[in-house]
């Protein structure tokens, strides 16, 4: 197990919802390794076991429960669950995507899924995780750079991820006279989800266009995320924090 180091959170319990992928399991072993108590969540029960056992298994507390962010009874039922000894830190690492296309070719039964999951679903994790969380507490949501610009194609995913990141800073406004800080991690071009099954020469092209010269790591996104999620980001909220190797400093 991981000595906690500046971003202690021995003592705290920590909720991640979308936990199982490369991004999300990042982020639950680092929580943990900063001493974090584990609450996990994800619609996939395999791949959320085997998270579990991984956290475990390098010595974090960690429970695992399945959820279904567009289903508001199991959303409120986790987050019931996950404050049962109070609730200090909450991650939302939450969205899907859709193929690239011109929005008067995207077929509105997509949009109307990528939607639900990806805006609809964070609201309403938000709603109850806000109810649940501790005077004091954090919250911190993963969206990415598309949802501080845009990109070609994607105009379902984009509409998504700039609604949460109003979402976010509205809700820092909300909850600051209690102390609770929102905030948002924005990562740019990580080697993790889709991207790894690009073509090594696509990859290190896509790398080779932030101003740091690569693709960044699920475990730098964790970072930001721990950061924002502890006592040393005490006097931060309503902040997004791009993740994106310099891309985004020159508009691009």
């Amino acid at each position: 197990m991981t000595t906690p180091g500046p971003s202690d959170l021995r003592g705290r319990s920590a909720l991640v919802i979308g936990a199982n992928g490369g991004i999300g399991a990042a982020i639950a072993h680092e929580l943990g390794a900063a001493g974090a108590r584990l609450t996990i969540a994800s619609r996939d029960r395999g791949r959320l076991e085997d998270l579990r056992s991984e956290l475990v298994g390098a010595g974090y507390v960690c429970r695992a429960v399945p959820v279904d962010v567009t289903q508001d009874d199991q959303v409120a039922a986790l987050v019931r669950i996950a404050a049962e000894d109070g609730l200090d830190v909450a991650v939302n690492n939450v969205g899907v995507a859709h193929p690239p296309a011109p929005l008067q070719h995207l077929d509105l039964d997509v949009v109307d899924q990528v939607l639900a999951v990806t805006l609809r679903g964070v609201l309403v994790s938000m709603k109850y995780q806000l109810g649940a969380l501790q005077d004091g507490g954090s919250l911190v949501n993963v969206v990415s750079t598309a949802g501080l610009t845009g990109a070609p194609g994607m105009s379902a995913y984009v509409a998504a991820k700039h609604g949460v990141v109003g979402l976010t800073r509205t809700a820092a406004l909300d909850h600051a006279d209690r102390g609770v800080r929102v905030n948002a991690v924005a990562p740019g071009a990580i080697d993790s989800g889709p991207i790894t099954a690009l073509d090594e020469t696509v990859r290190n092209r896509v790398g080779a266009s932030a101003p740091l010269g690569r693709l960044g790591l699920a475990r730098e996104v964790a970072a930001a995320v721990t950061w924002l999620a502890s006592p040393l980001a005490s006097f931060t909220t309503g902040a997004i924090l791009s993740v994106d190797g310099g891309k985004g400093a020159r508009g691009a």
